[in-house]
């Protein structure tokens, strides 16, 4: 049935409808056969094929109907599929911003704790011995100047 996907619906509809009216009117003439030919062999033929022809016709109008049903399954899931997608996008474009927002920030403090360090160079170096304030520089440095943000404790707990 895939390969009905490369005809346009409206010719197949039609198609479909052409072999039930078909069958129908072939139907039709094998019963009425009996006024026009002088034997019946002819109108059981007739009526025969017609039957068959209608029986696929038949077939086909279901086969379409639920052709038709999981084309419109399929655009739903799509819509939801580009919705999902976008919520992505935007989730994705929240979470640069504050990524970039913290960079920002750690890049700010380094600079503030190499200034300092610079400050205190000329103490820390005059007596090589540890200044009082040193080891509050390099506890600072260590430390992580962001917290957590909103957004990434919403990624989280989704």
């Amino acid at each position: 049935m895939w390969m009905l996907s490369f005809i346009p619906d409206s010719w197949l509809h039609l198609a479909i409808h052409g072999t039930v009216a078909l069958g129908i009117l072939a139907l039709l003439v094998g019963s009425f056969a009996k006024l026009f030919f002088s034997s019946n062999a002819y109108g059981t033929i007739i009526s025969v094929s017609g039957f068959v022809i209608l029986l696929a016709g038949v077939f086909f109008e279901g086969g379409y109907g639920v052709e038709m049903s999981w084309r419109a399954k399929v655009e739903e899931v799509q819509a939801k599929v580009d919705e999902a997608k976008k919520a992505s996008d935007t989730a994705n474009a929240q979470l640069t911003a504050e990524r970039k927002k913290k960079q920002k920030v750690v890049k700010e403090y380094i600079t503030t704790v190499k200034e300092r360090i610079v400050e205190k160079q000329a103490q820390i170096d005059a007596k090589c011995e540890l200044d009082p304030s040193v080891p509050q520089i390099l506890n600072d440095a260590a430390r992580i100047p962001v917290k957590k943000s909103s957004v990434e404790v919403e990624v989280k707990s989704k």
